[in-house]
């Protein structure tokens, strides 16, 4: 079995490649002879799965800013060429050809190729291809919110790739985080919009750890002048730039996670100011009001709620957040 980490990629695969070499190539992991990168005669930097069989396999429509392309080459060889045609996305094309090879890596020689179209088209192509249609003001307010307390709370009690590893929200999970044996749901309110806390589905409020707290953040609108200021992008750029240069590992899962959304969301969305008030502490037990699956009526499977965050004052935690997480 083939071993490798993600540390042992280079940051720059393509470093010692300083003009068109294809169909030449250059390891992309030097205990892995399937694994390559080159460059052809138009300048394009290419990832290269070869294996030493005959494949076909289908590939799903390409997408504007890649090429792929399966073709045969020299006596019973097979390559698997990913071709990048926008330079802009560089470093999302570097990430994304370490987390195939990395992923695909314990596959047979004639699994890999199949293996590694799927996670491209699966994993990466919200990445490859942003949609900027917007993500409405919910997600745009809710999104902020998860990012804040993971660089302003949990990022400062724990390490900022276990941090991100905690994060679950973009996951579909049911609470937006859980960091060991406690559970985080994060709601945010803007100033001017309702004080009630929204709860959106069942699952939100039932427990998967020993412990599950809930999260009401403030936020008011503010503008760029304001030095405490901070929108989406300024949020996102400043958990990326604390993640080590040599640990592709935490880039990719951070950008994977976090570019579901951002990938979609409106230039205006990403760059709109805002600044943390406060936050109100809840943990949710057995006296917090709450609907759970146990106690619903059977033809019902799902329901939404409000809950009036002025008559729950008393269930307010005496504890910080910052104390919980420690």
């Amino acid at each position: 079995m083939k071993r490798m980490r993600m540390s042992d990629f280079r940051n720059d695969p393509w470093e010692h490649i300083n003009e068109p070499i294809y169909p030449d190539v250059q390891r992309l992991f030097r205990q892995d002879d399937r694994f390559w990168v080159s460059v052809n005669e138009k300048n394009e930097k290419l990832f290269v799965i070869n294996v030493p069989l005959r494949i076909n396999e289908e590939i799903p429509t390409n997408l504007n800013v890649i090429e792929v392309d399966i073709v045969e080459f020299d006596a019973g060889n097979t390559r698997f060429l990913c071709i990048l045609k926008d330079d802009s996305l560089l470093e999302i094309f570097t990430l994304m050809i370490q987390d195939i090879a990395y992923k695909c890596k314990d596959f047979s020689d004639s699994e890999v190729i199949n293996k590694a179209i799927d996670r491209l088209f699966t994993e990466w192509t919200q990445l490859l291809k942003p949609s900027r249609a917007g993500i409405g003001r919910s997600r745009q307010i809710g999104l902020w919110g998860e990012l804040f307390i993971l660089n302003e709370k949990i990022k400062q009690a724990y390490p900022v790739s276990e941090a991100i590893n905690f994060w679950i929200g973009p996951e579909n999970k049911k609470q937006d985080f859980t960091v060991n044996n406690l559970a985080l749901e994060v709601k945010t309110t803007l100033a001017g919009s309702s004080p009630s806390i929204k709860i959106t589905s069942l699952e939100q409020l039932e427990k998967i750890t020993d412990k599950l707290f809930l999260i009401q953040l403030f936020i008011n609108q503010a503008s760029s002048e304001d030095a405490d200021s901070m929108s989406l992008q300024d949020i996102y750029d400043q958990i990326w730039n604390s993640i080590d240069e040599n640990d592709p590992n935490t880039k990719t899962n951070f950008m994977l996670k976090a570019g579901k959304i951002m990938n979609k969301a409106k230039k205006s969305e990403k760059n709109e100011k805002f600044l943390h008030q406060s936050y109100d502490l809840y943990n949710v037990d057995d006296l917090f009001p709450s609907i759970s699956s146990s106690n619903l009526p059977d033809p019902i499977r799902n329901v939404k709620y409000e809950i009036d965050a002025s008559k729950i004052r008393h269930l307010l935690s005496s504890e910080k957040l910052e104390d919980i997480l420690t």
